[in-house]
């Protein structure tokens, strides 16, 4: 029973194969990310709107979200309905991964993690100045 060792493919240089070696993130993870960012969103602005000193600043969502239940499936199982149709498409097309859905998943999660940040110095303020 010996230890057995991951080998990467080389060339003749040394250098490790670019298409064996991960690249970055899978699809699947940077799908998680975004719905953990837009969870993470949902529940800040809850907090913060609950707290009485804030209100819903999206114009589109301030006229949907009349309650928790509304808020729950509009923020959390559509987007989670989304990510299972992107995750079935995926599959289906052979786990190809496409440059242009890579870049609006990236695009959506800088635009979630600058509106967490907008959370986190809301919380500051109501913490700290209110």
């Amino acid at each position: 029973m010996g230890i057995k060792q991951n080998v990467l493919p080389v060339d003749l240089s040394g250098k490790i194969s670019p298409s064996s070696a991960k690249r970055g993130f899978s699809f699947y993870e940077k799908l998680a990310f975004l719905y953990l960012l837009n969870l993470i969103d949902w529940l800040c602005t809850e907090a913060l709107l609950l707290s009485g000193r804030f209100y819903e600043a999206n114009p589109l969502m301030s006229g949907l979200i009349t309650g928790f239940w509304s808020a729950f499936i509009i923020k959390a199982v559509l987007p989670l309905g989304m990510i299972i149709i992107c995750s079935v498409i995926y599959r289906l097309s052979g786990g190809v991964e496409s440059l242009a859905a890579d870049i609006i998943i990236y695009i959506g999660i800088a635009l979630y993690a600058l509106v967490n940040l907008w959370h986190i110095f809301n919380f500051v303020l109501l913490f700290f100045v209110f």
